[in-house]
């Protein structure tokens, strides 16, 4: 049997269904009002932040001054070549990067060079920093630039821009001090929020770059790109301006390190020129040497690779990382070791051409011998036989002793990335390196600076700084620093016979004659020669080592100068014939130069 609804239940469905639409209406409303009313602020924000790029701008390196201004590492403006994707952009990446590649293909021809990108750097580049420029050539030269400008209308898309690379005005001088630089991503960050994007900064990769790079380094800015809904760049704006980082001025004396250098050349070497009063290193060179211009922007690999390979080990600092046995330059601290255990310096010993320990024997320079010498001629003709005689009566423990007080064996305290420690040799040191026990050839050999004793020419040129002035001082490159010396603890009678011993060295008839001749300075110092291998192999170093003082007679302005040098050149003939005279040419241009000489700003 059918029912039939009556018109009551009717008007009710139709209320339920005005009712529902009502409140839907209302519902769209209210957050309709809340969207495009109340929310507004926040979404023009959100889609304001979502277009925005920030971008850390890399900050300006300082500079690094000689101790007259003399610039030795600055900044100069590179132009780039670069491509902004957006000019090129099509519905696809792959549309986008096929026109990147035929816009370059069409640049190589315009501007006659080849580019490095390849498909897959500019795949890299619209994957990861679409709204960056391109660089297309980097570090490009001048002929280049001017071809681009003249042709810029026909290159539509490409742009030229400048960064600063870094720069060695003074090519090879202090190029081991100095160091270069290479680029990485910055460390510091402007601000509490993340960038998106950061420039690559320059960041010392050795030497003076890299031990002081946080002194250097400046401070970064900030940029912003506005972007597209791909990430296309639509418009960029400064934000903050990077700041330079402070300059960093050097104890170098550039005159002194020019002639310095000028005495290395062609030979493989090092030297160092203190002032023993404070510690500031005057010049510090090795040799064979390097351009780190040729460094910048990027260090090639092929480059590199060449001198790695190369056996005169031109990357190597052979002044503060290179050990050599110093030679007859240690018999000073040999010489009072002994004294500290009773030796007469007035006592004379005879010399026969050789030294006997047992069956070993020792050879002297003079093969038939020296005679009766005391103390001061022992170390004027630098006898082999005396000081070993000298070491084996004080004994190991006070030649090491005596080493250790000179800061053998340890480092310096140099404001450096390399300051090797050498080596002071003992009977614990022997066992766990070669695993045999101390023996009396070892402190005999150790005593005229021979065997396993190893050296850097900065401490040979601390130890005469010490003789001369009797203090030890802690060196230092960067002008400025408070300095740390200490006094020796050797008697005063013993270093006056010691002194006496090295005067005699550079007088007229002694080994370092040669080393003094002509400079216009109290001077004292000692030779060395230091033999290595056998037979085909059979080679020797040489030393000089010297400490000199201006005197009333010396020029007014080098009056009150005072220096301590130490160089050695490897493959050398004699300390006194190969050494010495290249020390006194340093010598000379520290005491003997008129003022005009001096180096000033430039």
């Amino acid at each position: 049997m059918k029912t039939e609804e009556s018109p009551f239940s009717a008007l009710i469905a139709c209320g339920l269904v005005a009712l529902i639409f009502v409140l839907g209406f209302t519902v769209l409303a209210v957050r309709l009002r809340e969207e495009q009313v109340d929310n507004t602020a926040v979404r023009t924000f959100e889609m304001e932040r979502q277009s925005k790029r920030r971008v850390q701008t890399a900050g300006i390196r300082g500079r690094i001054l000689a101790r007259h201004g003399e610039v030795l590492a600055c900044n100069v403006p590179a132009s780039s070549i670069v491509l902004n994707a957006e000019a090129f952009a099509k519905k696809s990446w792959g549309g986008t990067a096929a026109e990147i590649t035929n816009a370059i293909a069409r640049a190589e021809k315009v501007l006659g060079r080849k580019s490095p990108l390849t498909i897959r750097d500019i795949a890299r580049h619209l994957t990861n920093e679409v709204s960056r420029p391109l660089v297309v050539w980097r570090n490009v030269d001048e002929d280049t630039l001017a071809r681009f400008a003249e042709h810029e209308l026909d290159l539509p898309g490409f742009d030229y821009e400048e960064r600063l690379e870094r720069h060695y005005p003074q090519g090879l001088l202090a190029a081991h001090l100095l160091g270069y630089v290479g680029r990485e991503h910055a460390k510091t960050e402007a601000g509490d929020r993340k960038f998106h994007f950061k420039e690559n900064e320059l960041s010392g990769r050795t030497g003076l770059e890299s031990y002081y790079n946080s002194f250097l380094r400046g401070m970064p800015g900030e940029s912003e790109l506005l972007v597209d809904a791909r990430g296309f760049r639509r418009a960029e704006r400064t934000i903050v301006e990077p700041c330079a980082g402070p300059d960093l001025r050097l104890t170098l004396d550039l005159p002194i390190q020019r002639e310095v250098e000028r005495q290395l050349r062609g030979h493989c070497g090092a030297c160092v020129v203190l002032d023993p009063r404070d510690g500031s290193v005057l010049a510090m060179a090795s040799a064979p040497t390097f351009d780190p211009n040729e460094f910048v922007p990027v260090l090639k690999a092929d480059l590199y690779a060449r001198y790695l390979k190369d056996s005169r080990k031109p990357l190597l600092n052979r002044a503060c990382a290179e050990g050599y046995a110093p030679g007859s330059t240690f018999k000073p601290i040999t010489a009072l070791a002994g004294l500290s255990v009773g030796l007469n310096p007035a006592e004379e010993y005879e010399c026969t051409g050789a030294y006997y320990l047992g069956k070993f024997r020792i050879r002297c320079a003079r093969t038939w011998g020296h005679g009766e010498l005391d103390l001061r001629t022992a170390l004027k003709e630098s006898c082999n036989a005396y000081f070993c005689r000298t070491g084996c009566m004080a004994g190991t423990n006070a030649v090491m002793t005596m080493a250790r007080t000179f800061g053998l064996g340890s480092a310096t305290g140099l404001d450096f990335v390399s300051d090797y420690r050498g080596i002071v040799p003992d009977d614990t040191w022997k066992r766990n390196t070669y695993s045999e026990r101390w023996y009396p050839g070892d402190l005999a050999q150790m005593s005229i600076g021979q065997g396993m004793l190893l050296v850097t020419p900065l401490q040979m040129a601390r130890v005469i700084g010490a003789l001369g002035t009797g203090r030890l001082v802690r060196p230092h490159l960067k002008e400025g620093l408070s300095f740390d010396s200490v006094p020796l603890s050797v008697p005063k009678d013993h270093l006056a016979a010691v002194r006496q011993g090295l005067r005699a060295v550079v007088s007229r008839t002694g080994t370092g004659h040669r080393g003094a001749d002509g400079v216009e300075a109290e001077v004292m110092g000692k030779t060395g020669t230091a033999e290595l291998g056998r037979g085909a192999t059979r080679r020797k170093n040489t030393w000089f080592v010297a400490y000199a003082k201006g005197t009333e007679a010396s020029r007014p302005d080098a009056q009150d100068r005072e220096v301590a040098i130490a160089m050695v050149i490897e493959r050398g003939e004699s300390g006194g014939g190969t050494t010495a005279p290249k020390v006194c040419a340093v010598l000379k241009t520290v005491f003997n130069r008129p003022p005009a000489e001096k180096g000033g700003a430039e």
